[in-house]
């Protein structure tokens, strides 16, 4: 369904005067330099990205990424990519899916057989965004197919929640260049995934928001006691 995204690895020495990372999820940055002592949380760019995002385990997957993407961040139904895979394998049509993959038909019977209704329409970006639903389309990037989840939709851009590379915008004619207008959305609990699409929530995180103010609101006191040349984003 879309070219292999080849994960690489790379490993460097940090400078002498750097914070050391520890702990799991989330990770603390840690020091005693200087004679003081701090643990502040933070997280990778990389993470940063796919914080609203499931991210796809293999080449063929972008379809049950992106419903659990749909499900877990936007309607707050909890559902790894695992779970959709297998049940979408389950109830699909499993020669079909050798072959090409996931289909939107497949979501739709998935969901059908969670008690939920979900249909595909054919719209216009601006329907999208007056309509304020979150859902998943099927792009075509250099020559293959792949589904992501739009989650807010702007004059100039669409904010996408892509299964290989994350949380990232596209402008709206490239957009639609690569899109076939075709919008797959869930017929029920509007209000739930209304009010996650084009929120501040999605948005912020690429530091953001489809607003008439030019920042998303001011850093804490805090936030910018950390604002030194001592801290490092990397």
């Amino acid at each position: 369904m879309i070219q292999r995204w080849a994960a690489v690895a790379a490993a460097a020495a940090l400078p002498g005067c750097a914070p050391t990372v520890s702990g799991r999820d989330p990770q603390f940055v840690t020091s005693s330099a200087f004679g003081s002592n701090y643990s502040v949380p933070v997280a990778s760019l990389l993470a940063r990205k796919f914080n609203t995002v499931v991210r796809q385990q293999y080449d063929f997957s972008c379809g049950s990424a992106a419903l659990a993407t749909l499900l877990r961040y936007h309607y707050d139904i909890p559902r790894s990519e695992a779970d959709v895979f297998t049940g979408m394998w389950r109830d699909g049509d499993q020669a079909q899916i050798r072959h090409v993959g996931f289909s939107l038909l497949d979501m739709k019977r998935y969901l059908a057989a969670a008690g939920l209704q979900a249909d595909g329409y054919k719209v216009s970006l601006d329907a999208i965004r007056d309509r304020g639903l979150p859902g998943i389309v099927l792009i075509t990037f250099r020559g293959y197919r792949h589904f992501v989840v739009l989650k807010g939709v702007t004059h100039d851009e669409v904010l996408v929640g892509d299964p290989s590379k994350g949380l990232h915008t596209l402008p709206r004619a490239a957009f639609e260049e690569m899109w076939n207008g075709i919008y797959f959305v869930l017929n029920a609990e509007a209000s739930t995934g209304q009010r996650y699409f084009n929120g501040a929530g999605q948005w912020g995180l690429l530091a953001r928001a489809p607003t008439a103010a030019p920042f998303i609101g001011p850093l804490s006191t805090q936030a910018l006691s950390l604002s030194a040349p001592f801290y490092r984003d990397f």
